[in-house]
């Protein structure tokens, strides 16, 4: 399909390169995510040819924008063929998204010669029993097979598209399996958004974490030169993939993040224009502005809105990703009621936010020292907070969405033992070539193993951080590591001794309560159900933040409130849950320098001096981990500060207070990657090249 570009117009508006225009919506099938609800029946309103040829012409007259025929299921339509005829007269690129029933030698014929050069077809699931189950008509597997057969045999291009949804997230490598080998022009994966009859499938849409793994594991696959790859409705792909390969990836060059009203439009079965097809405000009736396009696309006060990126709110305003990515204006209407508002299924914290402090008044520091270590277990615990704090609930809830939105807090959620849950980390320390650390490190984050990823002032100037379900994973993950980037000193530091994790800070002057301790538990893991598992994936993420969280978070289990709540709490008493809280970006409460401050201490002082250093409130990590042929230190720390200085005077009256003379203090240089890991992840791990399974 031509995405090409176009310059603007005379008005200064951007020319569209893709319209989208649902020609029908009557449909054959019954898909579970569908926009339009759509049934076989003709629709009251549809255009007819001659409303579609004047439709056509306006557009003509200023742009050569790609058309896109879909429904419903545009074959439904008598005259489609005349459609597509009338738009290749005038020198449109026409493309079509059929469903596939419809397909068979003959009306491929009549599609190649109506001067459509390209059909989109859609697998949902990499077998008949998952496709079917999401399409909702039994033989839909089959009948998009047949179809792409018939293509095959007209000579006409087709490429895959699949909705991402829960429901095939492991199939996700199998569906591009079979892309390939039936032998598509491109896959094209859509990330879900719930609008539509799609809003009853809230449970189906993936987590913001979930989201972030997806797309790291397209990001990745991009590169293969089998299948090109292009990602719809996931604008922050464009922003990963520039932090994985940097700005010279060849995906940077493709379609930007969210095209809406920027270089692509949406036209309804009636008329309607509109950014996308699921964000459902309309910018204009083509019927009511005389089929006049033209005017809707450059004077709608929706489509000059969403183009001035620089008026969004939250984190999207202040990002140095918003003209690339722009986030998805849908989901933020769909999650806030405000089209402008942030991405709410986007993870990154922007630099412009991450360096600044936050402006909090007392009330807002109560309240985060409050919910960081031990937010209220109960069915309404903002109405517990509002108790404790002296003010109301909706404030309270009001302040930690704002906080949320402004970066100062990443999440609210389950902050897990991995051990407890079967899982092994390690620190990992390598020695790159100052010139190829950037590269070296892009390899590294493309790892979903890997969570966290830092250049640090040393000859050994590469440290992050990986969690595998064995240490014979980590060893082969480490193995593939060292042949790609061809380079030995990838080594493996684990922990010998836990003295303290613990990743609260003041707000302000409010010291945030420590949790009680949990009860004297075992490190080993705990046996878990499917269920479980489930569970502990949705509580690793974010906890709704509404007056009764825990019941809105228990319908998307499967369980009742009660329920859940007893579950978190048993975690909690066990040790399986360290803290149930908020999680903050330290940065934007001033701690504007963090260093890893590692003591050279003899076996038998490491852990008195190990267990002195935990009780400082200005360490939030500190273990025990092997030496070194290279390396004599065996005690590491992370130490907080507001400042490189601050840090500096820390660690060395530390030193002093220990007894310890030899020490040193690693200060980051670069942040490549920082992510929660992904517990019981649905997406198989992306392994190094040569490593796969």
């Amino acid at each position: 399909m031509n995405h090409g570009a176009h310059p603007p117009s005379a008005t200064g508006a951007p020319l569209p390169r893709l319209i989208a225009w649902e020609v029908t919506r009557s449909c054959l099938l019954n898909c579970k995510h569908c926009r339009a609800a759509a049934r076989q029946e003709a629709y009251s309103g549809e255009f007819t040819l001659a409303e579609c040829r004047a439709l056509l012409d306006n557009v003509a007259s200023f742009a050569r924008p790609t058309i896109i025929l879909t429904g419903g299921e545009p074959m439904l339509r008598a005259d489609i063929y005349d459609i597509a005829a009338y738009a290749h007269g005038l020198g449109l690129t026409v493309v079509m998204a059929p469903c596939g029933p419809l397909l068979n030698d003959e009306t491929v014929a009549k599609i190649r010669r109506s001067g459509i050069q390209r059909i989109s077809l859609s697998l949902d699931g990499a077998t008949a029993a998952s496709h079917d189950e999401f399409r909702g008509i039994p033989g839909a597997f089959e009948s998009v097979l047949h179809g792409i057969e018939a293509a095959r045999r007209g000579g006409l291009e087709f490429q895959i598209n699949t909705t991402v949804s829960k429901h095939n997230l492991a199939e996700l490598p199998a569906i591009l399996d079979l892309a390939i080998r039936l032998r598509a022009v491109l896959f094209n994966p859509f990330l879900l958004v719930p609008t539509g009859r799609g809003s009853d499938l809230r449970d189906q849409e993936l987590s913001p974490e979930e989201y972030e793994q997806v797309l790291q594991w397209l990001a990745s696959q991009a590169k293969n030169p089998a299948m090109p790859i292009r990602v719809t409705c996931a604008p922050h792909y464009q922003r990963i993939v520039r932090q994985m390969h940097g700005a010279a990836s060849p995906d940077t060059h493709a379609p930007g993040g969210c095209l809406g009203g920027k270089a692509f439009a949406f036209i309804s079965h009636r008329g309607k224009v509109q950014i996308c097809g699921f964000l459902d405000l309309e910018a204009g009736d083509l019927r009511r502005e005389n089929f006049d396009f033209a005017k809707i696309w450059r004077t709608s006060a929706l489509f000059t809105a969403v183009r001035d990126v620089d008026s969004y709110r939250g984190r999207c305003g202040g990002c140095e990703f918003r003209k690339v990515c722009g986030g998805c204006r849908a989901r933020a209407h769909a999650v806030t009621g405000d089209y402008l508002a942030e991405e709410p299924f986007c993870k990154h914290q922007p630099h412009s936010l991450k360096r600044v402090r936050a402006k909090l008044d007392p009330l807002d520091e109560k309240l985060l020292a409050a919910i960081q270590a031990d937010f209220p277990l109960v069915e309404r615990p903002f109405e517990a907070l509002a108790a404790a704090l002296g003010a109301g609930a909706e404030d309270l809830i009001a302040r930690v969405r704002r906080m949320r939105s402004e970066g100062v807090i990443r999440r609210l959620g389950a902050v897990f033992d991995t051990r407890r849950l079967g899982y092994v980390s390690t620190l990992v320390a390598a020695r790159i070539p100052p010139d190829r650390l950037a590269e070296v490190a892009a390899m590294v984050s493309e790892v979903p193993a890997v969570t966290h990823n830092y250049g640090r002032r040393h000859s050994y100037n590469l440290w992050f951080t990986l969690t595998a379900e064995s240490e014979a994973e980590i060893e082969r993950i480490l193995a593939g590591l060292r042949a790609r980037a061809g380079i030995g000193e990838f080594h493996s530091l684990p922990a010998l001794a836990m003295y303290k994790i613990q990743a609260t800070f003041r707000a302000g002057d409010q010291r945030p309560s420590h949790p009680a301790p949990n009860a004297e538990t075992s490190a080993d893991a705990v046996a878990l159900t499917d269920d479980q598992k489930r569970l502990v994936r949705l509580l690793a993420g974010d906890l709704p933040i509404a007056q009764a969280p825990f019941a809105e978070l228990a319908s998307q289990a499967g369980t009742s409130g009660h329920d859940l709540l007893e579950q978190i709490r048993a975690w909690r008493a066990a040790g399986v849950i360290r803290r149930f809280g908020a999680v903050v970006a330290h940065h934007r409460l001033g701690y504007s320098a963090n260093g890893m401050a590692v003591f050279q201490v003899p076996d038998s002082r490491v852990d008195a001096a190990g267990k002195r250093l935990a009780e400082y409130e200005e360490i939030s990590h500190c273990y025990r981990r092997p030496r070194l042929a290279d390396w004599p230190y065996d005690l590491f720390a992370m130490v907080h500060g507001r400042s490189d200085d601050e840090v500096r005077e820390f660690v060395a009256r530390a030193a002093r207070d220990l007894g310890l003379a030899d020490y040193d203090i690693l200060f980051s240089t670069a942040e490549f990657k920082k992510k929660s890991f992904e517990y019981f992840a649905e997406v198989p791990s992306v392994l190094p090249e040569g490593q796969k399974r």
